[in-house]
């Protein structure tokens, strides 16, 4: 969510119970508009929270000229000091979703992760991460999987470059009522020809991103509108705990993942 809206999205966000307070609104608009002018982020997006012992993470998003490569995950456990977390390896995205105790707060403590699935003898079947390079995996694994935008909000520009489109003003109530209509916000995996084949309406400034109609089962994601059909909401049933808004015929959406950075993998088995 962009940080310099958190008041007006105040009323929308409700993630399992979680809603934005005054103070916490003040102290990340505060921070992060300083981590924005020190850093000469052209959009900086509060991204959401994630449980600690000790101490909560918070995320935060940076983006500079181009809205899908350029992006740079921070996070903060006293809205004083944002970390930048590093791109994470595959290995560490793997054994994060193997890691089953929570989250710190202390991103320099050490764990052990067992992968059960290896033979007892194999060297790699348990391995070492820092907290900080689990927290970047996690993050990592969350934004492959379910960090999303409405069509239209992201456009590719002539030159390549994608950019946060300015004139975006929403989805129609037709439109928002259908998964086609919301995007990855990741490089795409599918054939560059998936969505001219399944969209009348393809436009290649819009449409070259996943749409989530395609992920796998059918069913992983819970759409539902609200207020009269005036408010759209997304969950992902593989991570509770993230939500996506939208108001429809207008500007306003905003991603927001409040939860303990676990994976539901039974999902396969609950749909």
């Amino acid at each position: 969510m962009d940080i310099h809206k958190l008041w007006e999205y105040k009323e929308y966000v409700n993630v399992n119970g979680f809603m934005l307070s005054n103070e916490l609104i003040s102290l990340l608009q505060n921070s992060l508009t300083l981590l924005q002018v020190e850093n000469h982020f052209s959009h900086v997006q509060y991204w959401g929270q994630i449980y600690a012992v000790d101490g909560d993470y918070h995320i935060a998003v940076g983006i500079t000229r181009d809205a899908l490569a350029d992006r740079k995950y921070f996070y903060s456990t006293d809205f004083k000091f944002w970390g930048l977390l590093a791109r994470p390896k595959k290995k560490y995205k793997q054994l994060s979703l193997l890691t089953t105790f929570p989250f710190r707060g202390d991103p320099s403590l050490k764990i052990k992760v067992l992968d059960e699935a290896m033979d007892e003898q194999h060297p790699d079947r348990c391995q070492e991460m820092r907290e900080e390079k689990r927290l970047a995996a996690t993050i990592s694994n969350i934004c492959d999987e379910a960090e999303i935008c409405a069509r239209g909000q992201l456009i590719k520009q002539p030159d390549g470059s994608v950019v946060i489109n300015p004139n975006f003003y929403g989805l129609t109530g037709q439109e928002a009522k259908l998964l086609k209509s919301y995007m990855h916000i990741r490089p795409a995996q599918q054939r560059w020809n998936t969505n001219l084949l399944t969209r009348q309406d393809y436009n290649f400034s819009m449409d070259f991103l996943d749409s989530i109609d395609q992920d796998i089962p059918s069913g992983c994601w819970n759409l539902s509108l609200e207020q009269n059909g005036t408010l759209a909401y997304l969950k992902s049933l593989y991570w509770p705990g993230m939500s996506y808004f939208h108001k429809i015929k207008t500007p306003d959406a905003g991603f927001l993942y409040i939860g303990n950075g676990r994976k539901n993998l039974d999902v396969p088995f609950l749909i």
